[in-house]
């Protein structure tokens, strides 16, 4: 009789991260037929995404932090006896690895999402301690998953790993009926501007509101996500003067509505390992303006689905916007282009045929 093998995704929570959310949708395109899935997460924070998913198993272990989770998911770990564990953040990763030395698992395999040379410029403290964490625990992977090239080479230049255990699969998108999006120039309003990210320092929301404050006054901005700037970007949007112009959403249950309804999305990060919120947005025809960050180089094709702008050059970025909600774009052939190239089954694939 086949036996199927058994999966664990292992993520902190079922929040609106990037990260969750990639885990999220694997889970669901994994082969049923050849593979038990399940999710574990940790219980950190709001849950956002669906904890009922069809051939699913979904477990909370509701220890909310790593460093509290060693027992626990190594007890888990052992009851089950998964064949493979995908754990995704450094802090998840460095969690399995240690299990791994008490509890055998065939194969484990990390997900990395950071350009860690760029986040340390910007958060200098927290990367001081994971990198010797790194370098002692990642090499007990069997893989090492990078989201896209300048994500593999910062860990060749920064951590002592072997290149033969890196591999990079870039992130997946969920598949959008395509006929239901209009191909034309504007929406309901052609000068609507969203952006989708955590409200943390290296999203740089304080660069986006100054240059916005710039554009003229029928440029409206919609602002969608949660953290820790909130009150100091409320203050920026008042000592601006743009409190009609802008609206902070919070956290957004349904961000393909908001997609839709926008004619383009925006991304002022310093850095990013790949932009989940950029793919999704052109899966549902909506393009994008975005300063250079990783990850863009194999997803945005230039006046085709969006705009990459140097990192210096605001000014750059201001003209685009204009000229990026005044175009003509061609949603439907965006969508179709983004989901040749990264969806769901096709990257699904790409993460099973590690466990041949």
């Amino acid at each position: 009789m086949f036996m199927k093998k058994k999966v664990f995704f292992i993520m902190a929570s079922l929040g609106t991260g990037g990260s969750e959310r990639v885990f999220w949708l694997l889970a669901q395109g994994f082969d049923k037929q050849l593979f038990e899935v399940f999710i574990v997460h940790l219980g950190s924070g709001k849950a956002v995404l669906s904890s009922v998913l069809e051939d699913v198993k979904v477990i909370n272990i509701n220890t909310i932090k790593a460093s509290k989770s060693f027992f626990k998911l190594s007890k888990l770990v052992w009851k089950e006896k998964p064949f493979a564990i995908f754990s995704t953040g450094a802090h998840i990763n460095v969690l399995v690895s240690m299990m791994s030395i008490f509890v055998k698992t065939p194969v484990i395999i990390a997900r990395e999402s950071n350009v860690y040379s760029e986040m340390a410029k910007v958060v200098n403290k927290r990367f001081d301690i994971w990198i010797p964490l790194i370098e002692i625990f990642y090499p007990r992977f069997k893989w090492i998953i990078c989201q896209s090239e300048e994500i593999n080479s910062s860990f060749l230049k920064l951590f002592r790993l072997s290149v033969d255990k890196l591999k990079i699969i870039p992130n997946p998108v969920k598949a959008i009926e395509i006929d239901n999006i209009q191909d034309k120039q504007d929406r309901v309003n052609n000068t609507k501007i969203l952006i989708v990210a955590r409200l943390s320092p290296e999203k740089m929301h304080s660069r986006l509101l100054d240059i916005f404050a710039a554009l003229p006054e029928e440029y409206h901005l919609t602002i969608a996500g949660e953290g820790p700037c909130r009150e100091k970007l409320e203050r920026q949007i008042y000592n601006l003067g743009l409190e009609k112009r802008v609206n902070l959403l919070g956290e957004v249950k349904n961000v393909n509505q908001l997609y839709q309804h926008h004619q383009i999305c925006v991304l002022c990060s310093v850095t990013e390992g790949f932009p989940n919120v950029l793919l999704e947005s052109i899966a549902n025809g909506t393009p994008i303006v975005s300063f250079k960050v990783g990850g863009l180089s194999n997803l945005i094709i230039d006046g085709f689905n969006g705009y990459v702008i140097d990192q210096d050059d605001s000014e750059s970025y201001r003209l685009h916007i204009i000229k990026a909600c005044s175009q003509t774009w061609k949603r439907q052939e965006m969508m179709q282009d983004i989901q040749n190239r990264f969806s769901l089954s096709k990257i699904s694939a790409d993460y099973q045929a590690l466990l041949n």
